[in-house]
């Protein structure tokens, strides 16, 4: 029987899938990014290094954005999200770019993978929708000895941005369970892994100001200027996202 949590995701999704098309875009970003790439999800891509022939879960995979290119490095891989209706998508998506991935709904918690049978689980915005412990007990499960956890998701380190925060109301599809994850909630993912690379983006300043302004060009500028200041000076705890490499121990 599923959860209160779990039914109230799957409506979410369902409405996400509902304004969700396939478009064409340029993937070829993710295919060989550079380290000091200013997007986070470039970075993550980044992170991977050498999939070919390894299986990657794509944990959350949604409607398939990840999925894509993934195969195109030539991982192996297998997604899972909760939501039939993004999994629908998903398939579309694969055919519609030719590559071969094994697609099925499922929960987090209980991804019916066989244990230490996953060389790199590719996790992106999924964690802060989860109870942390029983998502961590699961990807530790099913990662391999010395597999790798990559992860991007929304963080709120500082009092300061939960307070600006509440001058912002969420969107109408946020449900009440999704949370940026605080210092202590990044602390219980973490612990028991080994932590290969850390890295914090965006201050809040970039999406107020991408809602204004349009232009390309000019949005990079910022996004640019935005990162050398989280890089070089020490208000990393005004980042409202991370992204980070664990490695599975014994």
């Amino acid at each position: 029987m599923p959860s209160t949590h779990n039914i109230d995701e799957i409506k979410r999704s369902a409405l996400e899938a509902s304004k969700t098309t396939i478009q064409n875009v340029d993937l070829t970003r993710y295919r060989n990014p550079p380290a000091e790439t200013i997007y986070p999800l470039e970075y993550s891509f980044y992170l991977l290094g050498d999939v070919e022939n390894k299986v990657v879960l794509d944990f959350g995979c949604g409607s398939g954005e990840e999925v894509v290119p993934l195969c195109q490095r030539g991982a192996r891989v297998i997604g899972i999200d909760i939501s039939p209706e993004l999994i629908a998508i998903a398939r579309l998506r694969a055919h519609k770019y030719g590559v071969e991935a094994e697609l099925r709904v499922g929960s987090a918690y209980e991804t019916q993978l066989a244990e230490e049978s996953v060389d790199v689980v590719f996790c992106m915005s999924l964690i802060h929708h989860l109870e942390i412990n029983r998502v961590k007990n699961e990807i530790w499960r099913v990662l391999k000895l010395g597999g790798r956890f990559i992860f991007k998701e929304p963080v709120r380190l500082s009092r300061t941005m939960k307070q600006l925060r509440r001058l912002f109301p969420p969107a109408e599809d946020v449900s009440e369970y999704e949370y940026p994850l605080n210092q202590d909630q990044l602390d219980e993912l973490v612990s028991g892994f080994e932590v290969l690379a850390c890295r914090n983006f965006r201050t809040p300043l970039v999406p107020l100001v991408e809602r204004i302004i349009k232009m390309p060009r000019l949005r990079r500028t910022i996004r640019s200027a935005d990162d050398w200041v989280l890089r070089h000076l020490p208000i990393e705890n005004f980042a409202t996202m991370r992204v980070m490499a664990l490695k599975r121990k014994g």
